[in-house]
């Protein structure tokens, strides 16, 4: 991401963010509320389209592209809020995400020849598959709005798991979870980290999971990037403390 900018008329929403990622990495995006993290995914993820600057994913640009682009690019996402289709099966969720991959046109899936019978096997299979490594396998045939908060939460990012992605980007995915959720989710993001040769760029606001498993963090407020670093780095700083209790704040008390 090179020198990214988003304006909403005469509001600077982002302003020159600037952040390299390499394969493997798990980065943490943190700030106050409204200092700018969603709307940085929003302009990766091509939900709206940067005022300045670019996005370029394995040396290929991809900034302006529609979202769905961006996604069979290999980046995929999750949201602040649950994004799931409720009265669907936990793995109808997971097959949606799958279909992106599917090689198919709109016609021979609507006459079930037997090509896309095929395929729609082999996404069923894999869809399985997945829901067994993320732990979801004992679910599988339960609607998704019927779970707790937290498994569906799981069941989102499984789902962005579904679309083999490159690199995962992660709104808020603790939100709303008690302690012993986040530790589960904390353990969950490492797991697919490894399993799956991820790059994971995280918003979060629960200190304890970011601190706990990102590498580094970068950290906005106003929009503007204010500090870059590893985690025990970012606890000292005095603007980042600074902008989270809206006071200056002297380190060494």
């Amino acid at each position: 991401m090179e020198n990214l900018t988003k304006q909403f008329g005469g509001l600077v929403a982002l302003s020159d963010f600037n952040v390299e990622l390499e394969e493997g990495e798990l980065v943490g995006l943190i700030g106050p509320n409204g200092s700018g993290k969603t709307t940085a995914f929003n302009v990766i993820t091509g939900i709206y389209r940067p005022t300045g600057g670019r996005v370029t994913l394995r040396g290929k640009d991809i900034t302006g592209l529609r979202s769905d682009q961006i996604t069979a690019q290999g980046i995929a996402r999750t949201f602040q809020n649950i994004r799931l289709f409720p009265q669907m099966t936990v793995l109808e969720n997971v097959m949606v995400g799958h279909h992106l991959r599917l090689k198919t046109s709109p016609l021979v899936a609507g006459l079930g020849l037997p090509s896309y019978v095929r395929q729609e096997r082999a996404m069923r299979d894999e869809s399985l598959e997945l829901l067994q490594i993320t732990g979801l396998e004992d679910v599988a045939h339960e609607k998704a709005g019927s779970l707790p908060y937290g498994r569906q939460r799981r069941v989102e990012i499984a789902r962005a798991l579904a679309t083999e992605p490159k690199m995962l980007l992660l709104d808020e995915p603790a939100a709303g979870m008690n302690p012993e959720e986040t530790h589960g989710l904390m353990d969950f993001i490492q797991q697919i980290l490894k399993d799956f040769g991820l790059t994971i760029f995280l918003i979060e606001h629960q200190m304890r999971l970011v601190m706990g498993i990102c590498e580094r963090l970068l950290v906005l407020n106003y929009g503007v990037t204010i500090a870059k670093g590893y985690p025990e780095e970012i606890q000292n700083d005095s603007m980042v403390i600074s902008a989270y209790l809206g006071v200056s704040a002297n380190v060494n008390n």
